[in-house]
């Protein structure tokens, strides 16, 4: 189950790392509602990312308790 949470977790990270390219590439003039959208994705990332990191250290320091 580790390795699964550690997968998403890297696809995650890829997938944000790909919304900030695509933000790159916008005029800031004309894409401000594609770049607001961008963002708002770039932070719910950031969000489930830190929750995944979250998961991962309490499972860390449950399976050290339980050994």
């Amino acid at each position: 189950m580790e390795h699964l949470v550690c997968d998403l977790k890297e696809h995650l990270i890829l997938r944000r790392k790909n919304e900030i390219e695509k933000i790159q590439k916008l005029d800031t003039e004309n894409d401000k509602k594609l770049i607001l959208i961008s963002s708002g994705k770039i932070l719910e990332l950031d969000h489930l990312i830190s929750y995944l990191d979250d998961m991962l250290h309490y499972h860390n320091v449950t399976k050290n308790i339980t050994r």
